[in-house]
Order: C-alpha cells, then sequence, then structure tokens
C-alpha cells in the first residue's frame, strides 16, 4: 500500500498510483507538491473499467470514447461513488485517460484485476 511508480504515457512521463490505493494517491500529491485542489486522472484499460468508474455516460461520451480512445485525449465524467474525493479533489466528476500504449493497458488491466486493493 502506498507504493507509486513513473511510466511513460501518451504525451509525458506520469507519476501513476492504484487509484483505489488512497494512500499512493496522497503521496502522488506530496511528491509533486500538487495542491489537493487539483484532482487526478484516472487511467483505464477498456470502456467497462470507465463505467465502473463514472455513471450517466452521455451519448456524445460515448462516441467520444468510441472515437478518442485509446488515445491522448482526458474526458471529463461523473463520478460514481467508488472514486474517492482526494483524487477529485471534491468536485463530482473525473478526468479519464485510456492510453493508446498496448504495454501500459496491459499494465492497467493487471492492477485492475489483482488483489492489491478493494475492487472496483
Amino acid at each position: 500500500m502506498g507504493e507509486f511508480g513513473i511510466l511513460p504515457t501518451d504525451t509525458v512521463y506520469g507519476i501513476v498510483a492504484d487509484s483505489r490505493d488512497i494512500k499512493a494517491v496522497k503521496r502522488i500529491y506530496d511528491v509533486k507538491k500538487r495542491p489537493r485542489s487539483n484532482p487526478i486522472n484516472i487511467l483505464v484499460s477498456n470502456e467497462n473499467m470507465i463505467k465502473s468508474v463514472t455513471r450517466n455516460i452521455s451519448y456524445l461520451e460515448r462516441k467520444a470514447i468510441k472515437e478518442f480512445f485509446p488515445g491522448a485525449l482526458t474526458i471529463i465524467f461523473e463520478k460514481n461513488k467508488k472514486i474517492s474525493d482526494i483524487i477529485t479533489a471534491g468536485l463530482d466528476t473525473v478526468g479519464i485517460r485510456m492510453p493508446d500504449n498496448s504495454f501500459l493497458l496491459e499494465l492497467i488491466e493487471y492492477i485492475r484485476t489483482s488483489n492489491c486493493c478493494n475492487k472496483l
């Protein structure tokens, strides 16, 4: 618990952690000296994972998912109750990104299905 890493994304190297591990999320804020009022995006590996962290996906959001994911785009969705306010800085929305990198997609899926944290 509390572990994080640095990985390449589509556009930059990012500090990443399992979004279910709030201790790790807090460490990202601390390491980056990021204000807690600045939300963190969640990386996903597939559309089912998007559905597991959001609610009320609109027709336009579905079109954007089909058109631009995977890719270098963050889409803002309504979050569901599973997503901590620490990640979203207390907002009712969450930024979701699906990287266009097969290794990263596999790693995200592995982390999501592992027993390291509470299941989404």
